[in-house]
Order: C-alpha cells, then sequence, then structure tokens
C-alpha cells in the first residue's frame, strides 16, 4: 500500500488556463491531477504570464510550474506553421535536460506527456527512466483518398508537407525511443494507435485528449422561434477542417426555410465566399468572421445543428461543445469527431467519396430540419454523453488511475 500520493511530472508545451485548443488541454490535464496530488509541470514560457495570474488568485492548488525557455534567436520560428514544429523539437531537448535535474531534485514516480497532441514528435518525458505515460496523443489521421479535390495548391502542398513531416519523424530514433520507453501509450484515434504500433510501443490505449467543464460555458440562450433551421460551422477556415462540403451539402438540400452560419477566420474566407456565390447561396448563407468568445458563444447558442466535416481533426473541441449546448451534430466518421458523435446524438457520416459525402451530409440536413423533435432528442442525448463521458473531471480519474497502475508496477 502507498503511503504517500503520486510525484507526477507532466510535459505540457502548450499548457494556458482559459484558452482552447492545446493550451487548454495541458492546462486541465494538470489541474486535474494536482486533485490527487503534488503536479510539477514543465511548459513553454510564452504561458507564463496567465498561469501565475491564475495561481495567485487560486492559492492552495499542489501544482508547481517550470519554464523552459529557449534562445532569443528560436523566437522567429513562431511566425511558420513548420517552423513551429522544429522550435518544439528543440525545446523537447532542452526541456529533457530539466526534467532530469528536477527529477533528481524530486523523485518522481510517473512522467506523463500532455502536450503537444502529436505521436510523430518525441518526448522530453521519455528519458527520465521512470513510468511514463505518453498521450492522449494524436495526428495519425489523413484525409481519406481523393477528398483533397478543390482544396487548391496551397492546401495540396499542406497536405503533402505533413505527410512528408510524418515520414520523417516516424524515422527519428528520438521518436523510437520515446516510444519504446511508454509504459503506456494512449492514441486519440483508431488511426493514430495504427502509426503508434508500428513504431513499437507495447501497451496502447485509445481515449480522447479532449474534454469539456460542464456548465463551462454559461447559460444557454435559445432564439425566439422564427421558423428557420439554423445550421453553423465553427473554427479555423482551413481547407482540411471541410466546410466547403458543409456548404455544397447546404446547397444541395435546398431547404426553403433554413440559413447557414460560418464562424471563423483562416486562408479559406475568399475561397469559400467564391463557392457561395457559385453554388447560388449568398443570400442564405452568413460568415461573421473571427468573434470574441461570448459572441461567437451566442452566435452558437442560437444555431440548431452544428456542421463539421473535418477530413483529419484528432480532437474537436467544437464538437463537444455543440454536444453540451445541445445541438446534434452532422460530421465526418473520421478521426475524433468519429469516436464522439454517434447515432444517438446526431450524424457521423463514412467518408467513401466526394459525391456520396455531399449526399449523406445533405439528406442529414433534410431529416434535421424537417423534424423539430429528431433535433431535440439527438440534441439532448449529445448532451448527455458529453457531460458523463468527455468531462475534465472524469478524465482526471482516468489518468490518476493509469497513474497508479503504472507506478504500481514498479513496487
Amino acid at each position: 500500500m502507498r503511503e504517500r500520493p503520486l510525484k507526477v511530472l507532466q510535459i505540457g508545451f502548450a499548457c494556458e488556463p482559459e484558452r482552447g485548443s492545446e493550451p487548454s488541454v495541458g492546462w486541465n490535464v494538470a489541474w486535474r491531477a494536482a486533485q490527487y496530488g503534488p503536479v510539477w509541470v514543465i511548459t513553454d514560457p510564452s504561458h507564463r504570464e496567465k498561469i501565475e495570474s491564475w495561481l495567485v488568485d487560486h492559492p492552495g492548488t499542489d501544482l508547481h510550474m517550470a519554464y523552459h525557455p529557449m534562445p532569443s534567436w528560436t523566437q522567429w520560428m513562431w511566425r511558420i506553421q513548420f517552423t513551429v514544429n522544429v522550435y518544439y523539437y528543440l525545446w523537447n531537448i532542452g526541456a529533457a535536460k530539466l526534467a532530469k535535474r528536477m527529477h533528481a531534485e524530486h523523485h518522481f514516480d510517473v512522467v506523463h506527456h500532455v502536450t503537444y497532441v502529436r505521436y510523430w514528435m518525441p518526448s522530453a518525458g521519455a528519458a527520465l527512466g521512470i513510468p511514463f505515460v505518453w498521450g492522449p496523443v494524436g495526428g495519425g489521421e489523413s484525409a481519406p483518398p481523393g477528398f483533397l479535390r478543390g482544396v487548391g495548391l496551397k492546401g495540396l502542398l499542406e497536405e503533402n508537407l505533413r505527410a512528408l513531416m510524418r515520414w520523417v519523424f516516424e524515422r527519428d530514433p528520438r521518436l523510437r525511443r520515446t516510444a519504446e520507453a511508454a509504459t503506456v501509450a494512449i492514441a486519440c484515434s483508431e488511426d493514430t494507435a495504427a502509426r503508434m504500433r508500428r513504431l513499437g510501443v507495447q501497451d496502447l490505449r485509445v481515449m480522447s485528449s479532449i474534454a469539456i467543464t460542464p456548465g463551462g460555458l454559461g447559460e444557454v440562450v435559445s432564439r425566439p422561434p422564427d421558423g428557420k433551421v439554423r445550421f453553423i460551422s465553427v473554427g479555423r477556415l482551413l481547407h482540411w477542417k471541410g466546410f466547403h462540403f458543409g456548404l455544397e451539402a447546404f446547397a444541395k438540400a435546398d431547404l426553403p426555410n433554413a440559413e447557414f452560419v460560418v464562424v471563423g477566420r483562416g486562408p479559406e474566407l475568399e475561397r469559400l465566399k467564391r463557392l457561395v456565390d457559385r453554388l447560388g447561396i449568398t443570400e442564405k448563407v452568413t460568415f461573421t468572421g473571427e468573434l470574441a468568445w461570448r459572441d461567437g458563444l451566442l452566435q452558437f447558442q442560437q444555431a440548431d445543428v452544428l456542421v463539421h466535416p473535418s477530413l483529419h481533426d484528432s480532437g474537436g473541441f467544437v464538437l463537444l461543445e455543440a454536444m453540451e449546448m445541445r445541438k446534434p451534430v452532422i460530421c465526418l466518421d473520421l478521426g475524433g469527431p468519429g469516436v464522439y458523435v454517434n447515432g444517438n446524438t446526431g450524424y457521423a457520416v463514412p467518408a467513401k467519396s466526394i459525391p456520396q459525402v455531399i449526399h449523406d451530409l445533405a439528406t442529414a440536413m433534410k431529416a434535421l430540419a424537417a423534424d423539430p423533435e429528431l433535433r431535440r432528442s439527438l440534441g439532448e442525448a449529445g448532451h448527455q454523453r458529453a457531460v458523463n463521458e468527455f468531462t475534465w473531471q472524469r478524465k482526471g480519474a482516468d489518468m490518476e488511475r493509469i497513474y497508479q497502475e503504472v507506478a504500481g508496477s514498479t513496487l
């Protein structure tokens, strides 16, 4: 019987309170783990100001932060997505040295790699020689063959560069050592799990990397009945988010009393606007641009259905937010979205061909537009699934069980 709480070191390159995406994952995993015992986190100094402010406002948290700074000459790497990956790779090398010094002082029981959530980069936590939890990590998802039609030259170049980076890093000895050192490795999806198996992991599990805090979105404000059904897509306007499929399906559905709202900004904005004009649905589609969080949330709350036909999402916070707000979801049965959405909570459409996807998305839109009771029942089921199965509290308990399991294996 262990007489003291476990001492846990987390590698959380992205870790910041009251943020979305990767920083939210890093922060929430750390904060929940600290409910069970002392947790140390190595993170990037870019998050320091927000973290220290939060800790001052929440005294008594058994959470200890360590910041690994990079040389000033590397800061330009933040400007380009590809060089951010180089920055992160170099950061892990230095963070590994810091982790060893901290371990010599604190004698950790478990080390856990939390962020970045990508399987194809080595982790600073792999070299300590103690029980090592790797993940959940993702990034193994790919657009199905033939689904990059219409994304433009830039989109094709980005997809090919992404595939090349994975191919190169999968052959990096440091990544192989990370995989072999993992006591437990966790993938976000079966696509990523398949790639991790090829890297040599032994104990591999599949678990979502994201979650919600029930009630964290505030009170849901419904719009007054106006006889219309409002579909919405939310996120950065990137080629692989598949917003063009949603808009093509909306045009194909040809719903008389429906509208479509696109919330977000990104490099695909002008291409999507030209598509809407070409489809003849300009009067039914609104592009809001990027909105402040509360304004974006209001748009979300006053919609009826989320449309999220992403080609390779490992996670997808927007889906869980929609489910918590009782909005049925239409997505593709790929990656993370295919984990969260099932026949009881929405439509996870198989991705066999582009015409089939557009047809099936349009069919789902027609069904939901015609049946308010279907929207209500799917939305309620989605809410129950989100608040019961995908919460940070539950994820914290799941990770604590894994920590106890791997630490117990060394006793």
